[in-house]
């Protein structure tokens, strides 16, 4: 499924709604799997934010109902505990997107994360998300390419971005939010 969510690619567009307060959320998701097909989402963390500074965050890990691979454990640090005793998405769908509103959502690889919330909407008989979002890692391919990748982790190295804990999503949502802030600021 290709996301619905109509891209800002205009830097200009872009850099005159932060100068004039617009609000975004920096989301990013953890899952099962690489395919919204077959695979869930078990984590998803927010930072909302405008030019001024961090409005409010929102996180939460999810049950799947399904067995997480050794992979996903040894990359995210989420067991299959954790996600054992939190509830399913569907208990908390709803709260998420009310916590998007209407902001511009911000994210590394959009097309993933989008694409994985609006499956996660579908299954739980709820619209798709329908708002403006911006994809960092296509905003750093064109104002920094110098570097020398582009992975919201090379990126946040690069950039002297405190990281957090990579492959969490909240840590990666606010790394994401750093991200995009040098990015709209570079001139």
């Amino acid at each position: 499924m290709q996301h619905p969510n109509k891209k800002i690619t205009d830097l200009r567009r872009l850099r005159k709604l932060y100068e004039e307060g617009a609000v975004f959320t920096a989301f990013d998701t953890e899952t099962t799997g690489v395919s919204p097909t077959n695979s869930r989402i078990i984590e998803i963390g927010a930072v909302r934010f405008t030019k001024d500074g961090t409005l409010s965050k929102w996180s939460r890990l999810f049950d799947p109902d399904q067995i997480l691979s050794p992979f996903i454990v040894s990359l995210t640090h989420i067991t299959q505990q954790m996600v054992d005793a939190a509830d399913p998405i569907q208990n908390h769908i709803q709260s998420f997107l009310r916590f998007l509103d209407s902001s511009i959502i911000v994210a590394h690889n959009a097309q993933f994360d989008l694409n994985f919330l609006n499956a996660e909407c579908e299954i739980c008989g709820l619209p798709v998300t329908k708002n403006y979002a911006v994809d960092t890692l296509q905003l750093s391919r064109i104002l920094i390419p110098e570097a020398e990748y582009h992975k919201l982790d090379y990126l946040a190295d690069y950039l002297g971005i405190d990281k957090g804990s990579s492959h969490r999503a909240l840590d990666d949502a606010i790394t994401c939010m750093e991200l995009f802030k040098k990015c709209v600021e570079k001139r």
